[in-house]
């Protein structure tokens, strides 16, 4: 525990031991943060959670299928894929615009908001991640999927509360703002 009157070191602190996710863009990292262990109390809710992760789980997926069904038509999007053998869980149900959107997802996230439709950004690659570029990793290296990825994919609302009039409401803004 650490107690003090500073507010700057306060902020830099919770900062830090939430791996020292930025304000303003919750991917990219310009310090090196942690991830302290879960307390006694966090143990035991999350024990309690395994006891209905198969019914989250079923609840996740049911969630995706819906989104995919409603946005499967929808020209520029590319939906997540399963392929034989693998089975998402859909923690996150991510799409990316394809090249015939003439602009990005973070224009796409304003786009969304502005019909009252929170987005989450995918992640930015390590190789862009400023804490390790000041550490001079990844030095001159490029990745171009993964920064394709993190310019033009983002989180659709997921959560599992989120009804079917919810994702209705999702898909259809999602249309209106790629035309």
């Amino acid at each position: 525990m650490v107690v003090t009157n500073d507010s700057k070191l306060a902020e830099r602190l919770r900062s830090l031991r939430n791996l020292s996710f930025r304000s303003d863009h919750r991917f990219m990292h310009t310090e090196l943060g942690y991830n302290f262990r879960m307390s006694n109390l966090q143990a035991a809710i999350g024990l309690a959670q395994i006891e209905v992760v198969e019914d989250h789980l079923t609840r996740k997926r049911r969630i995706a299928a819906l989104y995919s069904e409603r946005l499967r038509k929808i020209k520029g999007l590319c939906l997540p894929v399963e392929r034989p053998g693998v089975k998402n869980v859909y923690w996150m149900y991510g799409v990316v615009l394809d090249d015939s959107v003439p602009f990005d997802a973070a224009t796409f996230a304003v786009r969304l908001k502005k019909c009252g439709i929170d987005t989450r950004p995918f992640f930015l690659g390590m190789h862009e991640q400023p804490v390790l570029r000041q550490r001079n990793l990844f030095a001159g290296e490029s990745y171009p999927v993964t920064e394709r990825l993190a310019r033009r994919g983002l989180y659709l609302p997921s959560g599992l509360r989120l009804s079917e009039v919810g994702i209705d409401a999702v898909c259809s803004a999602v249309q209106t703002c790629l035309t």
